[in-house]
């Protein structure tokens, strides 16, 4: 309803539960009944969400009690409680999806100050709300009882919600320092922890996550590029072991191509590539074995067409491939996907080859 009176009730009841959420110094006793309490009201809370999305105060209120519940209380629910947590969560952001994604007006950031931001902060409180979900799979690990929850069915609510908050994560609204750290740090653990999740989502997607893993490896924020460049790492070391990605390659046979071309333009060839050096090599390296014939002619397509631009003198040419020559060495590169003492030391290895490859060929490399 728009009545006034009904919307002062509802922010009122919103301010009520966002203060019991927050209660979690109380005694155990008082825990149990507040968790109890909280989860015979938490689906009808996500329920207000699907009529009162479009008010952003109440919205934006709805949020912070989900958000704040799951931070103070996620390890104490039982398997139930979780559930029924879960499932609220996702319909309260796909109640927040269906008003904010179609009419939401981002704004640019118009100083350095980056005052705007404080306009999103139901983003914010959403994003943070899907990485306080995903702490219970660790927490359930690491308590090891019969009232776990499954991986999947943990998973499978990030990722559903990650899908509805997707369409805002514009380029525009990245370029918020508190929103993209958040953003990105929950995008690039969840590829680079659930790599074999990542690879059984929607086509759609995954190709809006593997964008936002591209974008964000060139970020000026250093944080941010290293959160996705180990995202990109650690979903193409999982489809060397297990040919993981084979469904979304048959849609788009392309797209190591794409993560290969962004990673050499705009990181490794880049004076930006010095503060995130180790991640951007340790992406380079799976993404290269990958098939490592494909990945030479591409570097040649992209040394070409330098030369082409008259970016690259000849000599410029000839030492940059005797380079990736030596960097992109067999033996290596047939142990990317080895475990334990073998697999640790490659790496090292190739850590080693990558400074070496870095500090030859920013010697006399500008690419603009």
């Amino acid at each position: 309803s728009d009545n006034v009176h009904v919307k002062e009730t509802v922010c009122l009841i919103v301010e009520l539960y966002g203060g019991a959420a927050q209660a979690s110094e109380i005694s155990s006793s008082h825990l149990n009944l507040l968790t109890q309490f909280m989860t015979a009201s938490i689906s009808h809370l996500s329920g207000l969400m699907t009529q009162y999305a479009h008010d952003l105060t109440i919205c934006t209120g709805l949020l912070k009690i989900f958000c704040i519940y799951a931070e103070q209380f996620i390890a104490l629910l039982n398997r139930e409680q979780s559930l029924t947590l879960f499932q609220a969560s996702a319909d309260l952001l796909k109640a927040y999806s269906s008003q904010h994604c179609t009419s939401r007006v981002i704004v640019i950031p118009t100083s350095k100050t980056y005052e705007e931001e404080k306009d999103y902060t139901d983003v914010l409180c959403a994003i943070q709300l899907l990485t306080h979900l995903g702490t219970k799979d660790f927490i359930d690990v690491c308590s090891n009882g019969n009232n776990a929850l499954d991986t999947v069915e943990i998973t499978n609510v990030i990722f559903f919600g990650l899908q509805q908050i997707l369409p805002l994560m514009t380029q525009g609204l990245l370029q918020y320092p508190t929103l993209s750290t958040q953003f990105f740090s929950l995008v690039g653990f969840m590829m680079d922890t659930y790599p074999e999740r990542v690879c059984v989502i929607p086509f759609e997607l995954f190709r809006s996550l593997l964008d936002s893993l591209l974008f964000g490896m060139s970020h000026v924020d250093t944080f941010v590029a290293k959160s996705s460049l180990n995202g990109l790492a650690g979903l193409v070391r999982e489809h060397l072991k297990s040919n993981a990605l084979s469904g979304h390659l048959a849609q788009d046979a392309d797209l190591i191509d794409k993560c290969c071309t962004q990673l050499l333009s705009d990181v490794i060839f880049q004076t930006i590539v010095w503060d995130r050096l180790e991640p951007a090599g340790m992406a380079l390296l799976p993404l290269a074995a990958v098939d490592v014939n494909k990945f030479s002619m591409l570097v040649q397509k992209i040394v070409s067409q330098q030369q082409s631009q008259q970016q690259l003198q000849p000599e410029q040419v000839s030492r940059l491939e005797m380079a990736f020559s030596r960097l992109m060495r067999p033996e290596v590169l047939s142990k990317v996907s080895s475990s334990g003492y073998e697999g640790r030391m490659n790496r090292i290895r190739f850590k080693k080859d990558f400074d070496e490859f870095i500090k030859d060929i920013h010697s006399f490399l500008v690419i603009r």
